[in-house]
C-alpha cells in the first residue's frame, strides 16, 4: 500500500515540478545581450501575424517585431507588445518607445541589452515579448539574478514537498522493546 501511494505521490509531484518548472520558464524576464539586424511592424490579428495562411478574421492590432543575431547560427525574433494591465503583470505601456530604441540600436550596430519573457515556437508564431531594452555595457553577460533567484526557490520547494512525500509514505516499522 505504501510503496504505491509513494509510486502515484512521486508521479503526481514530477509533473507539478514540471509544469510549474514550464510556467516559471515562460513568464520570469530572461536577458539577452545580442545586436539588433532590423525590426519590423506587421498587422496581426489574436492568431498570429496577417498572412495567406492566417487571413483577417478578428481585430487587427499592429505587432511590432525585432530581429536580432546572437552569432551567425543563432538569430531570434522577438515581439514587441504591451502587456498593459493584463497578465503577465509586467505593466508594460511603451511598446512605441522600445521599438524606436531597438531601431536606434539596429542602426548604430550597438550591442543591447534585451529582457524579454515567452518562447519562441514557430509552428504557432509566437514569439517572446520584449519588456525592456537598452544599449550593453562591455562586458555585460546575460545571466538575471531575478529568474534564478525564483527559480531556486522553486527547486526547495519541490526538494521539501518530496522529503514530506518520502517520510509520509515509508511504512511505519516497530520498535524492539515494544515487540517484548
Amino acid at each position: 500500500m505504501h510503496r504505491k501511494l509513494r509510486k502515484y505521490g512521486f508521479i503526481l509531484l514530477a509533473l507539478f515540478a514540471l509544469l510549474g518548472s514550464a510556467f516559471l520558464d515562460y513568464f520570469l524576464p530572461e536577458k539577452s545581450v545580442t545586436t539588433i539586424t532590423g525590426v519590423e511592424v506587421k498587422l496581426a490579428d489574436k492568431d498570429g501575424p496577417i498572412s495567406k495562411q492566417n487571413p483577417a478574421d478578428q481585430p487587427l492590432r499592429d505587432m511590432y517585431l525585432i530581429y536580432t543575431q546572437h552569432d551567425i547560427a543563432d538569430v531570434r525574433v522577438y515581439r514587441n507588445e504591451d502587456t498593459g494591465w493584463r497578465w503577465p503583470f509586467y505593466f508594460k505601456f511603451d511598446s512605441s518607445d522600445i521599438q524606436a530604441t531597438a531601431n536606434a540600436l539596429a542602426s548604430a550596430k550597438q550591442p543591447a541589452s534585451i529582457t524579454s519573457y515567452g518562447w519562441r515556437i514557430n509552428m504557432f508564431s509566437l514569439y517572446p515579448n520584449i519588456t525592456a531594452i537598452r544599449l550593453a555595457g562591455a562586458g555585460e553577460s546575460s545571466w538575471s539574478f531575478f529568474r534564478w533567484f525564483w527559480f531556486t526557490l522553486w527547486f526547495g520547494f519541490i526538494a521539501a514537498a518530496s522529503t514530506g512525500l518520502y517520510r509520509a509514505t515509508r511504512p511505519k516499522t516497530k520498535d524492539a522493546d515494544s515487540i517484548n
